[in-house]
């Protein structure tokens, strides 16, 4: 029924992420939206994923709407929090098709 084992946590490893997906993805695989715990790992991962991706096309909309302010420093900063906000679509948009790619090679050998 699983693809491996759910590893006991430590007291205050509760809160960490990887409880986290693995407490979604035993989720998944319980409600029967997954074969295995690693596709369903793998599931959780690409929806984090996604939804950061989506928070940062947020926040670039965001800061690509503002007006110039006329404050030299000010609009500098606006400049480099673009181009860092991109930076961090292009890392998620990578970290996507990496677990896109893990995700259909767990599908072909489960």
């Amino acid at each position: 029924m699983s693809g491996g084992i759910v590893p006991l946590r430590r007291r205050g490893e509760e809160r960490s992420a990887l409880a986290r997906v693995d407490v979604a993805a035993i989720e998944l695989l319980v409600g029967g939206h997954a074969t295995n715990l690693q596709a369903a790992r793998a599931q959780i991962i690409l929806a984090d994923l996604r939804a950061q991706l989506d928070q940062m096309t947020a926040v670039l909309a965001d800061v690509h709407g503002r007006e110039p302010t006329g404050d030299p420093e000010i609009d500098d900063t606006n400049s480099n929090l673009i181009t860092a906000i991109n930076q961090g679509i292009v890392q998620i948009d990578l970290f996507v098709a990496q677990a896109r790619t893990f995700a259909e090679g767990i599908t072909q050998t489960g």
